[in-house]
């Protein structure tokens, strides 16, 4: 049985309903956000030990926050039913996907060394773009494994080719499935 998305909520309640989707559950809640909130804390401890300093450990803890936090809530029916919902269009979809290159950018310019490092940036922004175009457009009984297929080769692509970053060696594999496998694929009808 289908759950019927109730109408976003006025307020700033209403913003948090537009980002996850409204009517979300108590428990997808508390997931979302102790998911978010630990990967945070982890993250931002894990690379101050490892001798970044405060700037990069908060960088690492909000990038941690969004990716790992989003992957959870995008594994939600209440976010998968409010981003799929009537009326969203695959440039809707391509879009919110193509808005995580910052976070790339983020990662290629302060945990790769000096400068930023270009050939992580493009690769593994090109490999994002066309991952999420190949999986918004296929049949909707080919999305999960399609997906769940490029996810696989955009880990091969971290650890064969432009190595993991040191600090932030979930990050790909967490972008990947927060973006790849929840936002694009809709929630499977049974």
């Amino acid at each position: 049985m289908q759950r019927i998305l109730p109408a976003p909520r006025r307020g700033l309640a209403g913003v948090w309903d537009r980002f996850v989707g409204p009517g979300m559950t108590k428990g997808e809640l508390w997931l979302v956000l102790s998911a978010s909130v630990m990967a945070a804390v982890l993250a931002g401890l894990h690379v101050w030990g490892l001798g970044g300093g405060w700037p990069l450990a908060l960088v690492a803890a909000l990038v941690a926050f969004d990716v790992i936090g989003g992957a959870v809530c995008n594994a939600t029916d209440t976010t998968k039913r409010w981003y799929h919902r009537p009326g969203t269009t695959a440039k809707d979809h391509f879009s919110f996907i193509a808005l995580h290159i910052l976070h790339i950018f983020l990662v290629a310019a302060l945990f790769r060394g000096s400068g930023v490092d270009w050939v992580y940036f493009l690769a593994i922004s090109a490999w994002l773009l066309i991952s999420a175009a190949l999986v918004i457009r296929v049949p909707e009984m080919l999305k999960s494994p399609v997906a769940i297929l490029l996810y696989i080769a955009g880990i091969a692509t971290t650890l064969y080719g432009v190595g993991l970053t040191p600090g932030l060696e979930w990050f790909v594999p967490a972008l990947f499935l927060k973006l790849l496998v929840g936002h694009a694929v809709p929630l499977q009808k049974l």
